[in-house]
Parts: C-alpha cells; sequence; structure tokens
C-alpha cells in the first residue's frame, strides 16, 4: 500500500486531515498533492480552496503527474481566493471566484454565500475538501487566524447539503505559524512532515496512528 492510501484509510469518515509541512525541504505541500490526484483519479469530487497563484498550484500538480485541466469542472471545482482578492480573472470552467471590494470580514460573508449557493446547485456525491495551501491565509489576509478559524467553520453547510467524505489541509508551519493550532485542533488526524536522515517522512502526531513513520513518497 503507497503513502498515500495508507494516510487516506487513517481518516474517519467525515474527518479532517492537516499536513503540516514543517520542514520546508519535505516537500510535504507536494505529497499532498499526491492525495489530490488520488481522490481525483478515483472518481471522487474535490472542491479546492486555492490560497496561491493559479499558475503555481498547476506547475506544482504537473511534477507528481497531475493535470488539473482534465478534472476542472468535472470532479474538480476550485474556489481561487488568491485571485480574487488581487482580482486575477480565471475564465476556466470549475474555477469559481468572488467579486467587488472584499475586506477580511467581506471575504468570509461572500464566500459563505457562494457556498449555500453551490451546494444547492445540484446533489454532491463523494465530495472533499481541500485547502492549497492554507498558508497563503497568512499572505492574502490581515487577520488570518479570526478568517482561517471561519473557513473553516463553512465546511459545516455541508454535512447537510452534500454526501461528505472529509477535509485535507495543507500548510507550510514556519511560513504561517499563526494558524497551525487551529489546524491542529480540528483535525482527527495531523501529520507533520519532516527531513529525518535524508529521507522525507511523515510523522502521525494526532490520531489513532500517533508516532507512525511514512515514507513520503515511496511507492507513488
Amino acid at each position: 500500500m503507497n503513502g498515500t492510501e495508507r494516510v487516506l484509510r487513517m481518516l474517519p469518515a467525515g474527518g479532517v486531515l492537516s499536513l503540516i509541512q514543517s520542514d520546508l525541504e519535505s516537500n510535504g505541500e507536494l505529497f499532498s498533492l499526491l492525495i489530490l490526484r488520488r481522490l481525483l483519479e478515483r472518481g471522487d469530487t474535490v472542491f479546492l480552496f486555492l490560497y496561491e497563484p493559479f499558475r503555481v498550484f498547476e506547475n506544482n500538480a504537473t511534477t507528481v503527474g497531475l493535470n488539473i485541466r482534465e478534472h476542472l469542472g468535472k470532479n474538480l471545482y476550485i474556489f481561487d481566493a488568491f485571485g480574487s482578492i488581487y482580482r486575477i480573472p480565471r475564465r476556466e470552467e470549475g474555477v469559481h471566484q468572488l467579486s467587488g471590494y472584499l475586506d477580511d470580514s467581506v471575504f468570509i460573508i461572500k464566500l459563505r454565500e457562494w457556498a449555500v449557493k453551490t451546494l444547492e446547485s445540484r446533489e454532491w456525491r463523494n465530495l472533499w475538501i481541500f485547502t492549497y495551501t492554507s498558508t497563503g491565509v497568512c499572505k492574502l489576509f490581515r487577520r488570518p487566524y479570526l478568517v482561517y478559524r471561519m473557513i473553516i467553520a463553512v465546511r459545516e453547510l455541508l454535512f447537510n447539503n452534500a454526501e461528505y467524505e472529509g477535509t485535507v489541509l495543507t500548510l507550510s508551519e514556519p511560513e504561517c505559524p499563526d494558524i497551525s493550532d487551529i489546524a491542529y485542533t480540528v483535525s482527527d488526524i495531523v501529520i507533520e512532515t519532516h527531513v529525518v536522515n535524508g529521507r522525507r517522512v511523515g510523522i502521525v502526531t494526532k490520531g489513532a496512528n500517533e508516532g507512525e513513520v511514512l515514507e513520503l513518497f515511496g511507492g507513488d
């Protein structure tokens, strides 16, 4: 069993997994993209909250063998927070943005309105919430701690409106330590990625498998 499948099997139904990149060289963010690839290739539906430039996300996905354009508008739907804040229009099917004036409070109000409207637009099955990367919240907002906490609360809308499978949060602790404690608190499983003796590993620091060490890129 490869690393991504083992990690997904750790997560209880409807649970929250946080991948916290503790060492920048551990490539924890790329491992999260391997998980995204696995979900999309097996036919699950993913709502991805994007806090980085679209092109950066697309290029990084290509690094792990994922062509996101093959899934956009089919089983991958992107909420482009970065493009919304900086008013960088995207025309691709399946990419959604907010328009108009956006400060921290207005962003959350409009995000909730968009989420309700989108969830009511059709019947959603095997739905996952994914963030890439949550660290971007610290770059985009004045009060990242408050905004991130409220963004996570939006997932509660899914419980009554979709066949919800789980949430995967991706963040880099060295780049945005303010939100790591929130992610840790709300998560059922936390995996911190490190470089140990030249090996890129994930260490389970919360959950039933606490203490287990995973080879991040073995077998994928």
